[in-house]
């Protein structure tokens, strides 16, 4: 393998140059990363690579190991393991954004007072969340968590998140992931002494097609058409007055995290892992390009000779005596230009 070609290819992959990173960053990055691997698998084999994907790449790459005669199934390996990964943070990114966007233009119908916040992320020490949204109206505050799934979903007693199907299928637990989105929450509220507040969190699911039973009572679901007539449910004995809202609105933002962190994906290694692939498939298609015209130059040498051969013994033939000099120089001009075209075109092979 050609270290210096692996390290010339990591080289021109420029994506990801920064060592953290802000979540509106991520799709944008990792898109861009897609499109440099796509463009260096696919370079002068395909009229347009705007539309092709990692898994476009990993067919390709398929076909030209086989080619090569399987001479990188390890590393090939390797790279399709990382490309499972992108793939699926790509989708859950796009997922969730499309989700998301469906969500918040549904907050436009709330008719009660209100304020939106969106994409929150708040940290305190190790702990990091991100709430998709909260709204904050005089009857309450509500942590709204965005589902954008076409799975059917169950919430078991504990809270526990399960998609259905054949086989339930564990994704995470929702109660413990909503409480401690609420207790960051109400942490950032108490250090601007905004205390004793009521705090609502809702599941909303954005395709309405889907079976979703909640068995955790502490935790409303609803669909996304159902979402604004619920939070004007929301009622309090003593409803927020509008400078509250503003205040509870404003120390939510100024604590919001502003810091950039570590993407949960290796993209170094992943990098490597491709430009090895192709270093290797480069390397042993150029020696198979070398042995085909090394056949092929002896095929032309063989065929030539044999041409060749086949002319002297046609002029030393007795017929050739009878039909006199003139058809024999005819003959001869024919015979070679036939012989040289067919060993110049190969078309004996």
């Amino acid at each position: 393998m050609n270290v210096n070609r692996v390290n010339e290819l990591v080289a021109t992959m420029k994506s990801f140059g920064k060592e953290k990173y802000k979540k509106n960053d991520l799709l944008t990055e990792m898109l861009a990363l897609q499109q440099e691997i796509v463009g260096l698998a696919f370079n002068g084999y395909h009229d347009s690579t705007a539309n092709l994907k990692i898994w476009d790449v990993e067919r390709h790459l398929e076909y030209l190991n086989q080619d090569c005669g399987n001479v990188a199934d390890e590393e090939l390996q390797k790279f399709k393991y990382g490309s499972k990964t992108l793939c699926n943070l790509i989708k859950a990114e796009i997922s969730g954004n499309r989700g998301e966007a469906k969500a918040f233009r549904t907050l436009q119908f709330i008719h009660s007072k209100n304020k939106i916040l969106k994409n929150v992320e708040l940290m305190d020490g190790n702990f990091r969340t991100e709430l998709d949204a909260v709204v904050i109206t005089p009857g309450a505050i509500t942590i709204i968590e965005v589902k954008n799934t076409a799975k059917n979903i169950f919430i078991d007693e504990n809270g526990d998140y399960f998609r259905t199907g054949e086989f339930l299928k564990w994704d995470c637990n929702i109660a413990e992931k909503m409480s401690l989105k609420e207790e960051l929450l109400r942490k950032v509220l108490a250090t601007d002494g905004i205390e004793d507040i009521r705090i609502r969190s809702i599941v909303v699911f954005t395709d309405n097609k889907i079976e979703v039973q909640n068995k955790y009572s502490k935790i409303r679901t609803c669909f996304v058409s159902q979402l604004a007539y619920i939070i004007d449910e929301f009622k309090n004995k003593k409803p927020y007055l509008d400078e509250e809202m503003e205040k509870i609105e404003n120390t939510i933002r100024i604590a919001e995290s502003k810091e950039s962190y570590l993407f949960n994906f290796d993209v170094a290694q992943y990098k490597l892992d491709f430009a090895t692939v192709m270093a290797i498939l480069e390397e042993a298609s150029v020696k198979e390009e070398e042995v085909n015209y090394e056949e092929e130059e002896a095929f032309r040498v063989d065929t030539k000779n044999m041409v060749w051969d086949g002319l002297k013994n046609f002029f030393r033939s007795k017929y050739i005596g009878y039909a006199g000099s003139a058809v024999a120089t005819a003959a001869f001009a024919l015979i070679s230009t036939v012989a040289v075209s067919t060993i110049g075109k190969g078309v004996l092979r």
